[in-house]
């Protein structure tokens, strides 16, 4: 059976200390069980205290929010350096949005600092993508209707639309965990005013292949909105998965596609996304958003969308940090789910609550936790972090299953 497959079972039934120990026994090559020697060979590993991530405090292994762990772009870190001294003023340049067009294949279509020009871009920016998000959910549910997203999913449309008033259908995902269209197709109705698909989904880290993409937009009604959030599928293996849904605006009125500066681009703190879509589209989320984004992510985000060889150490750290987790869990007997994405889940096959307090207060270690986030009562979500942080998490992990 795949581990796709094992992973459907949210509470697989008969796990026991002991038959964790086994596993983890026959794993690393331990003859016997019976012995306090043999245990804290099982639960060696690295410990916490020395390890020194990017961004954050010496001890601390914060896996739990799917930032970036290997520093930010040198790029941008001299953009910001370079302006500093500069933003007393506004800022008025406008190639980020001939960056960002150029990088899906959209018409180039710069917005003026005239307010009387009226261009039409197929961008606009967003303090993270979360403002598009919510301009989003504000532009077509603000008058009630129905918005429709799988189960497990992010959620960010969901709880604006809901404080709208509008109706939530959620659909689950399938049994491997991807989401299900033919399902989310199927629960359309007249009402339906918004489709969210989250590709690679999250938490599942999967992707929605583009061809059911554009068969599910093809075959929805043009008046219904198809959301498409990228946030994380530049992390894909295959390079023509990274293309992603972009290609359908140009022949779909109904499509909006979102991604962020802040995984790939390793910019999680200056806030900077964007949203795709056809210009009378662009035109109403503009509407339905406030502010700007600071002339300093600005910035930083023209320097680091062309940084090709930081993007490339992003993803084979990111990928390098999935084989080292997978290769564990399989050692460890734990489910998972196959992920092409920054993160990913595993069952502990234990309370996820009691799991991720233990590894917090007792080893410094923040994992995503799937029983207060998704109802996912022995799930984790794990971010790929640098070698020295996975290798302190497994260690707290076992240590912790261990002692469950």
């Amino acid at each position: 059976m795949s581990n796709m497959m094992k992973a459907m079972n949210l509470a697989a039934p008969g796990f026991t200390r002991r038959k964790f120990l086994k596993g983890l026994a026959v794993g690393a090559g331990v003859a016997s069980l019976g012995s306090y020697e043999a245990a804290a060979q099982m639960v060696a590993g690295p410990r916490v205290r020395p390890v020194r991530g990017w961004g954050v405090p010496e001890g601390l292994i914060r896996l739990s929010s799917n930032e970036n762990p290997i520093g930010p772009s040198p790029r941008a870190v001299e953009a910001i350096m370079q302006y500093v001294y500069k933003f007393n003023r506004y800022y008025r340049g406008r190639g980020l949005y001939a960056q960002i067009a150029e990088r899906h294949g959209l018409p180039v279509v710069t917005p003026s600092n005239n307010n009387e020009d009226r261009a039409e871009p197929w961008v606009t920016l967003g303090c993270g993508s979360s403002e598009v998000l919510y301009a989003i959910a504000s532009a077509y549910m603000r008058d009630g209707g129905q918005m429709i997203e799988a189960a497990p999913g992010y959620g960010g449309v969901v709880r604006t639309a809901r404080n709208f008033g509008a109706r939530v259908r959620l659909v689950r995902t399938t049994p491997d965990f991807h989401q299900d269209l033919d399902a989310m197709k199927a629960a359309i109705t007249e009402d339906t005013r918004v489709v969210v698909i989250t590709s690679p989904g999250n938490p599942t880290g999967i992707i929605a292949p583009f061809d059911d993409l554009k068969k599910f937009v093809s075959d929805v009604p043009s008046n219904v909105m198809v959301f498409v959030d990228e946030a994380y599928i530049e992390f894909a293996r295959n390079p023509q998965d990274r293309i992603g849904a972009a290609p359908l605006i140009l022949d779909h009125e109904n499509v909006i596609v979102t991604r962020t500066f802040s995984k790939i681009m390793g910019m999680a703190g200056l806030r900077v996304g964007y949203g795709l879509a056809r210009p009378h589209v662009i035109e109403k989320l503009e509407e339905n958003k406030g502010g700007r984004v600071s002339s300093l992510s600005v910035v930083a985000a023209e320097a680091c969308i062309e940084d090709q060889d930081y993007q490339d150490r992003a993803r084979a750290s990111a990928w390098a940090g999935h084989d080292y987790l997978t290769g564990q869990f399989e050692e460890m007997g734990l489910e998972y789910v196959p992920s092409q994405s920054s993160f990913m889940l595993v069952n502990v096959r234990t309370d996820a609550d009691e799991v991720t307090r233990k590894l917090f207060e007792e080893y410094n270690v923040l994992v995503g936790n799937g029983k207060r986030r998704w109802r996912m009562n022995n799930w984790l979500r794990v971010t790929s972090g640098l070698q020295e942080e996975n290798e302190a998490f497994i260690a707290a992990l076992k240590k912790v299953l261990v002692s469950s």
